[in-house]
């Protein structure tokens, strides 16, 4: 329920919306009656933007726009004959706006443009008071002052604003300029001309003067798995977790991940990712790293390095185009484990149901680098295929520069001690709507290149083509120099539904050598010199990443893979994916093609290898239509070289409505392994973790997994668990309302009144919801809806203030015996503040935050149009949390006393 209809009354209160849940159904009905009979000629006379309810333009007196006041007719509340007729003429002006300062939204032309502290005045004759602002808001508003005082001809000039506060209408100064304060939101609209702003409006872009660097916070997000096996007769037994560390200081972001292995044959053992720190710099648009990271694989082979790093960051522009990150498809038999590797590193693992999988979340991967993975079936068989990653073909808009620079050491897994130097520089221009050019330099003690290329937009897609030259020096006094030719597509058909993320050949000569491989052989040929002949040096190489999707029912296909071929070895490293899915009747099937070959000895080492073709087959067919979370019956058949055939099918489902809980059943069996395979997994989410566990049996062995994910936020107010985190956070504070539900977050607000967004896009408006349902009924919100444009990397403080207060019924009748006239306000005697209002049958509806006090019952300016009722609440047991106490009290005369302070207030 909500009483906000006194906002429109006019009445001097900041925020007293409530959204408490009530017990008596016709409540709802009753208040928004009485608010509908004598708001709705009020409501007609303006409107605001967007969800305006109160909207008044607060730079101008209502008193010199007759034309807005309205005239209600009291008859029309007329309860009855010889009933009281009710003085309302406190309701004929639109909301009048007391003085005060107020922490408001401000939104130009319906856009947010961060949050301020503003002040309204009084001014002498006019009952509202006025909207005041100065130079340096109107520019963080985007109001372009030159412009503005200018005008677009003789007759639009305005006069400069002044220094200091001003609080006349903003159009004196800035053309047509309008200002309306919704006070209910706590929303100032300001409406100014485009020609006005000082940047084009944008539904993402946001003023770096609004950006948020947020609070001093320590946060940890881990991903851990145990994964147990028997198999004939041998026990084995490993552990898994993925880390990310991190501490926020003021605009230094420090973050720190690794993972801890442990097995029952090898013991423990910890990988160190990358540490580092890092910084935006707002006026560059770039981002600073001090320490350990990747350089991105756009132009050069992404490596490993331990130093500084440059680099531009697009999403602090307007319209950002995300990186791409490749997803990882694959076929697991049983409950396998799926191990994804990123040049040497462990970046991510988990345990995966029978069947096609997909793994969308990697958030490693957007360094570039290509992905090795390795799923590890119940019985311990192990298959390994790559999926390829590298960006795609990047055209800028003109005028707009994209640039990196790394200054360092080589850092990447299996260089031995031989940390070589690096310097490495890149730089994109966009030279027209067509062409951008671009170009960079990679350099250490013994190898240099540089690339020269460019890109074009074409009706039929977007083309780049770039040519390397590298010369490398050998340890033993020799030197390698070649060349490198690289074509790639691009293409995006969404009426076709056609997408090439990638689409690319490279053509390299005899004496080529990438960075990483110049750096990687220099170091073999230390450590191990005879196998430096078995160094594979890089011929041709071709990756693709199509999808498209078939027009009507015809279902979807996609393309993915890399085919490698080397100078001085035979055959090819192939890693392809294909596959087609589709759905009939609400039945979902898919048929997946994978072939791999060369891929034992990796990618630089060892021979041709085995090649490897899988064939996948699978349906899903849904048990029930109209529930959520209904159970699905689901099957593949699979036929690979190694394993031969393979057959599961099962069940799953959800066990809630809100799907937070969800289990499956399957039997497998392939040709080459006697007996059948049972396996069962159980997924649970909560607010705080996401649990999982799975199990598998076959006739000489069994398998076991338990894993657990979320995050840990520790600040100011505390510690705080939450879902994983990503890289922007937002940590909300509703004190007191424990149970409250925080926007799509799908969290919940704990016992010391915090709860968790796991997830924030960074430089961008971000708008979050308090749902008010599940907190306690003595608890209303002050502000349910706040907006942030949060920094990369920040931990943003969203608070929302609340109120206790409970909520009250009071049957109460005139000392004469009459009915209180309907819709007389109710006041709080000692705050003066009103509380609630009298409804239908004499009773009033009020929110008191006191355990004992006085209502001033008002519905005229005379004393004989007044009552007091004293008032002492029931005590409540301790987690009671029942709603409205229904009260039975007298409404007894005004004292004469009280008499004319009351007249001087009246229809306040």
């Amino acid at each position: 329920m909500s009483i906000s209809f006194l906002y429109r009354s006019g009445l001097p209160v900041r925020v007293v919306r409530s959204c408490t849940r009530q017990s008596a159904p016709w409540l709802p009905r009753l208040i928004a009656l009485t608010s509908l009979v004598m708001l709705s000629v009020s409501a007609w006379g303006e409107v605001a933007p967007t969800r305006m309810n109160t909207a008044v333009e607060a730079s101008r007196s209502p008193v010199s726009e007759p034309e807005k006041q309205v005239t209600f007719d009291s008859q029309m509340l007329n309860q009855g004959e010889g009933s009281t007729l009710i003085d309302i003429t406190r309701f004929e002006r639109p909301g009048i706006i007391p003085p005060g300062t107020y922490r408001v939204d401000l939104l130009v032309n319906d856009q947010w443009r961060g949050t301020e502290e503003v002040e309204f005045k009084a001014v002498a004759g006019e009952d509202s008071a006025r909207f005041c602002y100065d130079r340096a808001l109107l520019v963080r508003a985007g109001i372009d002052l030159v412009r503005s005082a200018k005008g677009q001809g003789a007759d639009q000039q305005r006069p400069a604003v002044p220094q200091g506060q001003e609080c006349v209408a903003l159009d004196r100064y800035v053309p047509g300029a309008s200002v309306k304060f919704d006070m209910a939101q706590q929303k100032l609209y300001i409406v100014v001309a485009q020609y006005y702003l000082q940047f084009a409006a944008s539904r993402t872009y946001v003023d770096p003067e609004a950006w948020d660097s947020g609070v001093t916070a320590a946060l940890l997000n881990y991903n851990s798995n145990l994964f147990s096996s028997r198999n004939a007769g041998a026990s084995y037994t490993s552990g898994y977790a993925g880390l990310n560390m991190g501490l926020n200081l003021g605009a230094w972001r420090l973050r720190h991940n690794g993972t801890a292995n442990w097995s029952s044959l090898t013991g423990s053992q910890y990988q160190r990712g990358y540490t580092y720190a890092q910084s935006d710099l707002a006026e560059w648009s770039s981002q600073l790293l001090l320490g350990e990271s990747a350089t991105n694989g756009e132009l050069f082979d992404s490596v490993s390095f331990r130093g500084v790093q440059l680099f531009s960051d697009d999403r602090m522009l307007p319209d950002t185009q995300r990186y791409y990150a490749p997803v990882v498809r694959g076929t697991a038999s049983s409950n396998a484990k799926v191990s994804v590797y990123q040049r040497g590193y462990l970046v991510y693992e988990t345990t995966v149901a029978p069947g096609p999988f997909e793994i969308s979340d990697l958030q490693a991967a957007g360094f570039g680098g290509d992905l090795q993975v390795t799923v590890t079936e119940a019985n311990g068989q192990a298959s390994t295929f790559t999926v390829p990653f590298a960006t795609t073909v990047q055209l800028l808009r003109p005028g707009s520069t994209r640039y990196s620079a790394t200054v360092g050491q080589v850092t990447d897994l299996g260089l031995g001690a031989s940390k070589q130097l690096l310097a490495q520089g890149t730089l994109q221009r966009g030279l027209d709507n067509r062409f951008t050019g671009y170009g960079g330099f990679a350099l250490t003690g013994s190898y240099m290149s540089g690339l020269l290329g460019a890109a074009v937009n074409t009706t039929i897609g977007g083309f780049a083509t770039d040519l390397t030259l590298a010369r490398t020096d050998l340890p033993d006094g020799q030197s390698l120099q070649g060349s490198s030719a690289r074509l790639s597509f691009s293409k995006s058909l969404p009426n076709l539904g056609t997408h090439f993320s990638l689409l690319a050949y490279r053509y390299s000569t005899d004496g080529y050598l990438g960075l990483h491989d110049a750096v990687a052989l220099r170091d073999l040929m230390r450590r191990d010199p005879a196998r430096a002949d078995s160094f594979g040096r890089l011929r041709s190489r071709l990756d693709a990443n199509i999808s498209q999707r078939l027009g009507g029912d015809g279902g979807s296909l996609y393309l993915n893979g890399a085919s490698i071929e080397y100078w001085n070895r035979s055959g090819k490293t192939l890693s392809f994916s294909l596959g087609y899915s589709n759905q009939w009747r609400g039945n979902s099937y898919s048929i997946t093609a994978q072939r791999t070959q060369g891929l034992s000895g990796g990618a630089s080492y060892g021979g041709a290898g085995h090649g490897n073709t899988l064939l996948t087959l699978s349906l899903s067919i849904p048990l029930g239509r109209e529930t959520r979370g209904a159970p699905v019956m689901s099957g593949f058949v699979s036929h690979d070289d190694l394993s031969g055939t393979r057959i599961s099918s099962g069940v799953s489902g959800a066990l809630d409505e809100k799907g937070n809980a969800a289990y499956a059943l399957s039997m497998s069996g392939d040709e080459q392994t006697p007996g059948a395979t049972s396996n069962a997994s159980l997924n649970y989410r909560l607010p705080q973790v996401s649990l999982g566990a799975s199990f598998s049996q076959g006739r000489d062995y069994r398998q076991g997994s338990v894993g657990a994910s979320g995050g840990v936020l520790v600040h100011e107010g505390g510690v705080t668990l939450s879902q994983p985190l990503g890289e922007t956070i937002g940590l909300v504070h509703v004190p007191r309302a424990e149970g409250a539900h925080v926007g799509y977050a799908g969290s919940d607000v704990d016992g010391n009144g915090y709860a968790i967004v796991p997830s924030l896009t960074p430089y961008q408006l971000n708008s979050i919801d308090i749902d008010p349902a599940g907190m306690p009924e003595d608890i209303e919100l002050q502000l349910s809806s706040r907006s942030v444009a949060p920094r990369a990397g920040a931990v943003v403080m969203l608070d929302y203030p609340t109120r206790k207060s409970r909520p009250l019924l009071i049957d109460s009748r005139l000392p004469n015996g009459d009915l209180l006239p309907f819709a007389a306000m109710a006041i709080d005697s000692e705050s003066g503040l009103p509380i609630g209002a009298v409804g239908q049958g004499s009773r009033l509806v009020v929110r008191s935050d006191k355990e004992a006090g006085s209502i001033r019952v008002e519905w005229g300016s005379e004393p004989g149009q007044q009552c007091l009722i004293d008032y002492v609440l029931p005590v409540r047991g301790v987690g009671d949390k029942h709603g409205y106490d229904v009260l039975a009290l007298a409404c007894r005369a005004l004292p004469a006393v009280d008499a004319e302070p009351t007249v001087q207030g009246g229809g306040a």
